[in-house]
């Protein structure tokens, strides 16, 4: 009975504070009340940003990623010496057509890749020997007289030129070192001859363009659109016509036709030179795009990742380093009607 009374009392109690308490609100929302809710209201359901916002204080500072694409904020133009160019080409995001070609180029080298890399050792004589060691000496001497004339000179080795002269220079100097070294250490000779062997298109096709492209693009376009006619052309003419850029720009192309397209031993390219050209290519891609470009270094606006036309000029590329290598042959095989009995 205690429990059943205390159980009314308490039931009297309630309905007792239900009738004085005032009438609850209606439970219908007013208009501006559901005008508020509508706006509030997605279609797509909580977005993560919605839930996001309810386990962050709202007086939390937004996140943002850390990551820069440019190391410095010097908006994409390194000791404004690229303020030339106009902004777009400097910062921004890449055209999504660049980097697909890119992608596809760098995947390519991964899928296409010869089962077998194979460069065939040719013997060279006495005058080709001497003319290999004159060329990796020559391309020494070259670089350090151009490091103590203009004191850095580390931009050269950063820029097509610079890989084009290097590799020059190291082909004939393996080649060199493997004849040298043949009657003492066959073994190494022979990795030595190979290495040699594997950069002879990469040297003889860097060559051409960088001979080509500077020398009939390039240059007049400098001398006539960039260089006013007065002091600071002749000063151009006179830097351009200097011992360094004779070298690099004109005396390269002689120097790689020793031994690679004339010569006692020369040899016709195989789809392995072409690949290591590729390669070289991938490799300075790399660099120019994943460093050059987030420091603010714009050697060549041509290839710029933020437009399409980026696709076009990569492309070109290619076709033009397989264009040398057919028109390479042909030309060896003009010069040294001997190596016909060797085709096919």
């Amino acid at each position: 009975m205690f429990n059943r009374a205390h159980a009314n009392q308490t039931s009297g109690q309630i309905a007792s504070r239900q009738t004085n308490s005032p009438p609850p609100a209606s439970s219908s929302p007013s208009s501006s009340s559901r005008k508020v809710q509508r706006s509030m209201s997605s279609h797509a359901g909580p977005t993560p940003f919605h839930r996001r916002m309810s386990y962050i204080p709202r007086d939390a500072k937004e996140w943002r990623p850390k990551f820069k694409w440019h190391f410095y904020d010097n908006q994409g133009s390194y000791n404004q010496w690229f303020d030339w160019l106009p902004l777009w080409m400097r910062v921004g995001y890449w055209s999504p057509v660049a980097a697909l070609f890119i992608v596809g180029f760098y995947a390519s080298m991964y899928l296409r890749k010869p089962s077998q890399l194979e460069f065939a050792i040719t013997k060279t004589d006495d005058v080709g020997f001497w003319a290999d060691c004159a060329i990796f000496a020559w391309g020494i001497i070259v670089v350090l007289k151009a490091r103590y004339d203009m004191g850095a000179i580390s931009g050269f080795w950063i820029s097509y030129t610079g890989w084009s002269w290097g590799i020059l220079t190291f082909r004939a100097g393996l080649e060199a070192a493997a004849k040298i070294l043949g009657p003492s250490r066959p073994e190494l000779a022979a990795k030595l001859a190979v290495w040699g062997s594997s950069l002879r298109f990469p040297a003889a096709v860097a060559a051409f363009v960088t001979f080509t492209i500077w020398n009939f693009l390039l240059f007049p376009i400098i001398l006539l659109k960039s260089m006013p006619p007065g002091e600071k052309r002749q000063n151009f003419l006179k830097f351009n016509f200097g011992f360094f850029m004779t070298n690099i720009h004109g005396l390269n192309l002689p120097m790689a036709i020793v031994n690679n397209i004339w010569g006692s031993s020369v040899r016709l390219f195989t789809d392995s030179d072409l690949y290591v050209a590729y390669l070289v290519v991938a490799l300075y891609s790399a660099l120019y795009l994943f460093v050059m470009d987030r420091i603010g270094l714009h050697f060549y606006p041509i290839f710029c990742p933020r437009t399409a036309a980026c696709a076009l000029s990569f492309g070109m590329v290619l076709y033009l380093y397989w264009w040398c290598m057919q028109k390479g042959n042909e030309l060896i095989l003009y010069l040294n009607p001997e190596l016909e009995l060797t085709v096919g």
